[in-house]
């Protein structure tokens, strides 16, 4: 059993932090994905190359 050098407050903040950088991920990425879906005017060749960014990056975050 191995022992962590920090105490339980830093662990959490830690834990709290990570939490919310998911939730930041996933939720910014759902933004990306609905505007592509929802506005017709972003389905552009070019813009694709940010959807499949945005769809990896939501996997990744998930």
């Amino acid at each position: 059993m191995s022992h962590s050098n920090f105490s339980l407050g830093v662990l959490a903040l830690l834990a709290f932090l990570m939490v919310l950088l998911c939730l930041v991920t996933i939720l910014g990425n759902m933004l990306v994905i609905l505007a592509f879906i929802m506005d017709r005017n972003l389905r552009h060749r070019s813009n694709y190359f940010f959807l499949n960014l945005a769809v990896s990056d939501f996997a990744v975050g998930k």
